[in-house]
């Protein structure tokens, strides 16, 4: 009598493969589709030598990420609270741009590991002025977004284009991200990140050459150039759907323009 063949166990899910990143929250976007929601914590530092002296921008924010299909999902990546004091201006406080929007997964291998997703957003102006949101008309952001798992191994990575609609109050750039980390343990997974953005072309604000990064477009007119940085940390597996993440980033450039340092912490629950 024929033998019946083994069933195979079924294949560990993108999200399971390929963790979230930490850093740039509201630029580095996963390519795994799912539906989520993930609370943010960034406390950023100011460096003395910035345009604005040296301060300190506190944000809490929440995104939100629902799966339509399994290759299609709705976006919601910026929103939420600062809290921003500096040398120069007066302390205030108040609501960031909003940025939503849709990705797409277009390419899987899932025998190899790979995952590849595009995806394009866009940025509202509606946010309050007193903490550098809400000028020009908004940003429309082009990406695409991959990931491989290798082993133990992690790698994610993305190239995303900001183009401004109001290219008179924000400035033009293109950011791109890397990821690498390590299933070292069950509960606990080390990672590396580097964030670039390079600005293309300034706006007509203030003559200076100091921009905002991922946070915050000033449309300063001297800006041409680059600014990277590095962050280390660890995501933090509490559950098959729930996870902490921790990172510390500081400019590895030249250039830091507003960024001294920053820690990143947030909750991603998947469901």
């Amino acid at each position: 009598m024929a033998t019946a063949p083994a069933a195979q166990a079924p294949a560990a899910s993108w999200r399971d493969r390929l963790i979230e990143p930490v850093t740039a929250p509201t630029t580095f976007e996963s390519p795994v589709i799912d539906t989520q929601v993930r609370p943010i914590f960034i406390r950023h530092e100011i460096p003395s030598d910035a345009a604005t002296g040296k301060g300190r921008a506190t944000v809490i924010a929440v995104q939100a990420r629902v799966a339509v299909t399994e290759d299609l999902a709705i976006i919601a990546v910026k929103d939420g609270w600062i809290d921003l004091r500096t040398q120069a201006f007066p302390d205030d406080t108040g609501y960031a741009d909003v940025a939503a929007g849709v990705k797409y997964s277009f390419f899987k291998d899932a025998q190899a590991g790979t995952l590849v997703t595009g995806g394009l957003v866009y940025e509202t102006d509606m946010g309050n002025g007193e903490v550098f949101q809400g000028n020009g008309d908004g940003v429309i952001r082009p990406f695409v977004s991959a990931g491989h798992a290798m082993g133990k191994f992690n790698f994610l990575g993305e190239l995303a284009y900001n183009w401004v609609l109001d290219d008179k109050n924000e400035s033009t750039s293109y950011d791109w991200h890397l990821h690498c980390s390590y299933d070292w343990m069950k509960c606990v997974v080390p990672l590396v990140e580097i964030n670039g953005i390079e600005w293309t072309d300034g706006g007509e604000g203030l003559a200076i050459d100091d921009e905002g990064g991922d946070l915050i477009n000033l449309g300063s007119q001297n800006v041409d150039g680059s600014v990277v940085s590095g962050a280390i940390g660890a995501r933090f597996p509490y559950s098959a759907n729930l996870s902490f993440g921790l990172g510390y980033e500081w400019p590895l450039s030249t250039r830091g323009d507003l960024l001294d340092e920053r820690i990143t912490f947030d909750a991603v629950w998947s469901f």
